[in-house]
């Protein structure tokens, strides 16, 4: 029964990465030949959905450290350029970027570098510097990806350009931010494949469970957030940020249900494969504590609705995976940028501190 259970999940699983690539198919395909002005940037998209072509709007970059904190785009080298070197490797992945849609022109390696720098600039900061010893001992790399597709797609991509990218005999450790978490465990997902080379994933304020305000439910509800949220999360890649109810320690959201996080994280489960990830939650202590105006006043809506712990955007109890994954790890006070390292003085100690935390939870795990 256990098997078959297995077989069933599996199926379930591909078929929903089936259904999204069709449809993503059929999109761009009627675009190119209809819509689109620019039928060269779409050809190449619908080649990287049939695996005939590298998806133009993901990319992997080695990181050079430099000597300014003003960071210059030739600090990013792509990643089939970069010098490999005996040194463990870590893999920063941002979230999400609620501006993007599937519509956009083909990201060029400016605004790619600068979705990088939006998540994470501190951190690249913080391992240039030497913060932790970081940089002796482990190379940095860096993807993005067009945060509007699907976690499915983008997850079996981010599997392919890692697989091209380390060899078994690498040891590659994986620091994902917000919607990042979620693509990385398709990523790693049985069903994807496997990468023995990936040794520990530590998530960052990643909506395991989901967040409330990508949740029609919630949302609509809320006369607030009504029309930004429908903008928000009117994407592929944006609904699948949605809550779910099912979940250890799950607070219900009437009418909230996320298919694909449910069937995702009942593989893993299946699988057993939660023990490689470090879950890292942001917790306000009061809806003042954030350094922008929009994640306290998330922290204001989520604890009237009884979420009073969160990042402004994330439940603690999602960011956690419901205390599933192989460790569990508040940070206190920090909103939801704040927990990628972003702090408005790169200074600040709640980014040096937590970067340091991040590495030395890397050193110190058993793989």
């Amino acid at each position: 029964m256990f098997r078959v259970r297995r077989k069933f999940l599996s199926f379930i699983f591909s078929i929903l990465i089936g259904i999204v690539a069709f449809q993503s198919c059929i999109y761009d395909f009627y675009r190119k030949e209809f819509v689109s002005e620019d039928k060269k940037n779409d050809e190449a998209l619908l080649l990287s959905l049939f695996g005939l072509l590298p998806n133009p709007n993901q990319k992997l970059y080695g990181f050079y450290p430099g000597f300014s904190r003003n960071l210059s785009d030739s600090q990013f080298v792509t990643s089939e350029f970069f010098p490999k070197s005996s040194k463990k490797k870590i893999v920063f992945i941002h979230g999400w970027n609620p501006a993007e849609r599937d519509a956009d022109p083909i990201t060029n390696d400016e605004k790619k570098i600068q979705n990088i720098k939006n998540t994470f600039s501190n951190g690249m900061v913080h391992f240039q510097e030497g913060r932790a010893s970081a940089n002796s001992e482990f190379d940095l790399y860096l993807y993005t990806y067009r945060t509007s597709n699907s976690i499915l797609v983008n997850g079996r991509q981010f599997y392919g350009t890692l697989r091209s990218n380390f060899t078994d005999s690498d040891q590659v450790y994986i620091v994902a931010h917000s919607m990042g978490g979620l693509v990385t465990r398709v990523t790693l997902a049985s069903e994807t494949g496997t990468l023995p080379f990936v040794k520990l994933v530590v998530t960052l304020a990643s909506p395991q469970f989901g967040s409330p305000f990508a949740t029609p439910s919630f949302i609509g509800s809320n006369p607030f957030l009504n029309d930004l949220g429908s903008y928000l999360v009117g994407t592929q890649g944006g609904s699948e940020l949605g809550y779910t109810n099912q979940g250890s320690g799950q607070t219900v959201i009437s009418g909230a249900e996320n298919l694909v996080l449910d069937v995702l994280n009942q593989s893993y489960l299946n699988f057993n494969l939660n023990g490689k990830f470090i879950s890292f939650a942001g917790v306000m202590s009061n809806c003042t504590v954030g350094e922008t105006f929009y994640y306290n006043t998330g922290c204001n809506i989520l604890t009237n609705a009884g979420f009073t712990q969160s990042d402004g955007i994330v439940p603690r109890n999602s960011a956690r995976l419901g205390n599933l994954s192989y460790k569990q790890i508040d940070i206190a006070d920090c909103d939801h940028s704040m927990m990628a390292f972003q702090t408005i003085d790169p200074d600040n100690a709640k980014s040096l501190n937590l970067f340091t935390q991040v590495i030395t939870e890397i050193r110190n795990s058993p793989y």
